[in-house]
Order: C-alpha cells, then sequence, then structure tokens
C-alpha cells in the first residue's frame, strides 16, 4: 500500500513539475519574442520618410530579427526612404554590419533608399580596423540634420 501511494505522489509530482516547467519555458519564449518585436520598430515620421533607431548591443540573432522585421514593417508602411539611426550602438563586428549591409540591399529591392546616421566614434574607428566599408552608403553625422533635410 505504501508504495503505490509513494509511486503515485512520485507521478503526480513529476506531471505538475513539467507542465510547471512547459508553461514557464513557453512563457519566457513569448516575453524574448515581444522583447525583439520592440527592439526594432520603424517610427513614421511622414508618409514616406521612417526611421529605425537601433540601441545597444547587436549580436547576430538580434541583428537576423531586426532585419526580417524592418523588412516587414517598411513594406507594410511603403516608405521610401528608411533612416537607420546608429547612434545607440556602442560596437559593431564584421557580422553585423554583414547583415546591415543584406538589409539596405534588401530594402534597395522595395524600393527603399537607405540612410545611416549617428555612427559613434568608437564604430567608426572599429569599422575601419575591420575593414568595413560604408562610402557606398548614405551617412549622417546626426539625425536632426537628416531628417531637416528630408523634411
Amino acid at each position: 500500500m505504501g508504495k503505490k501511494l509513494n509511486n503515485s505522489l512520485d507521478y503526480v509530482i513529476e506531471t505538475f513539475s513539467d507542465t510547471f516547467l512547459k508553461i514557464m519555458i513557453s512563457r519566457l519564449e513569448s516575453q524574448a519574442n515581444l522583447i525583439y518585436e520592440l527592439t526594432a520598430p520603424v517610427i513614421t515620421i511622414t508618409d514616406q520618410l521612417g526611421l529605425l533607431p537601433i540601441i545597444g548591443e547587436i549580436d547576430t540573432n538580434r541583428t537576423k530579427h531586426i532585419l526580417e522585421s524592418t523588412l516587414k514593417q517598411v513594406a507594410d508602411l511603403h516608405l521610401s526612404t528608411l533612416i537607420i539611426d546608429l547612434s545607440g550602438v556602442i560596437m559593431i563586428d564584421t557580422m553585423v554590419a554583414q547583415r546591415l549591409f543584406q538589409m539596405v540591399e534588401a530594402l534597395k529591392l522595395l524600393g527603399t533608399k537607405t540612410v545611416i546616421s549617428g555612427i559613434r566614434p568608437e564604430v567608426a574607428l572599429t569599422s575601419v580596423q575591420l575593414g568595413i566599408d560604408f562610402t557606398a552608403l548614405e551617412t549622417s553625422a546626426n539625425l536632426r540634420t537628416l531628417i531637416a533635410k528630408y523634411i
């Protein structure tokens, strides 16, 4: 009798723990997806002009999400020009730069011109040291000047 009760309690505890773990993992994945969605908002300035502010550290996974999310948002908004503001980015590596250039090329295919603003001195220096060439892109020192140009 004691053995049956012990086995039954073990089963209940194991089932409860397994279900609880699945619920928690699902909740954490939902929260992570929400955070990723909020990290790449395309803000409309005018009907034709949008702004993508990128803030914080950019790794390969985040860059992939930014690429996919930005393309969808720009297509949905029918923007002719997108400003990518990098003033909140402290470091950039070759993989991130490559993804950024892929996004610019994909946006060209959608008919959207891309302009980069706010490249920090540290990012500029690292980019030059890594051999990353931004000369094919239109750049601007600050966002205020760039927005005034396009409005």
